[in-house]
């Protein structure tokens, strides 16, 4: 009955064990996705005649959509995004009835981000105005698999309509390590049940 119970539980220790191995190591379906890239763009905007910020439903970039990288990404992507590196912003033209945009921002050396969803956080007006804006989108770059990210919008007039994006993707949820705790916990009791019911045997 005791050896049926440990053999049992063994397998479990096992599977379980595997299972958290396989979810922190081992390659997968998605293997390539960016486990983490923060950066931040910079440049300037206007608002159509006779809006502020406080008021307004449209966000339109400046000098031809034309952006800057203002802090280079500090993660998987640091070589392929560098501080003073251009690229290209796309116009909001509704806030309120905000649609998908696809390469809403885009770098030279191929990263891109679609827009999925925004949400505007606070806003203010007429001088000075702010505005806050955050969203989902997805972040490609080469060699990567798109990757779910964030990105928040800044907007102040107190300097001639500048503004600064952020964008960051997620951190990975804890899950496989905690797998592969319980699977080496796992194979600790076992092996001190096996230990202990040798002793008593040798007794």
């Amino acid at each position: 009955m005791f050896d049926n119970i440990l053999r049992s539980w063994r397998k479990v220790v096992i599977a379980v064990g595997a299972l958290g191995a396989a979810c922190a190591f081992s390659p997968a379906a998605g293997a390539a996705t960016i486990n983490f890239a923060s950066f931040g763009i910079g440049g300037a905007f206007s608002l159509p005649a006779g809006e502020h910020l406080g008021n307004t439903n449209s966000i339109f970039i400046g000098n031809g959509g034309q952006i800057t990288v203002t802090q280079g990404d500090i993660g998987d992507l640091s070589g392929m995004i560098n501080f003073g590196q251009l690229g290209t912003l796309a116009d909001i033209p509704s806030l309120s009835a905000f649609t998908p945009i696809s390469n809403y921002l885009t770098l030279t050396g191929g990263i891109a981000l679609d827009l999925n969803s925004i949400s505007v956080n606070s806003q203010s007006g007429p001088t000075p105005g702010f505005i806050n804006i955050s969203g989902d989108g997805i972040l490609h770059a080469p060699g990567y698999d798109p990757t779910e990210a964030k990105f928040s919008f800044t907007g102040t007039t107190t300097d001639n309509k500048s503004f600064v994006l952020a964008v960051h993707t997620s951190v990975p949820e804890p899950l496989p390590v905690a797998l592969l705790g319980l699977g080496l916990i796992g194979v600790f009791m076992t092996r001190r049940v096996t230990a202990c019911r040798g002793a008593q045997t040798a007794a």
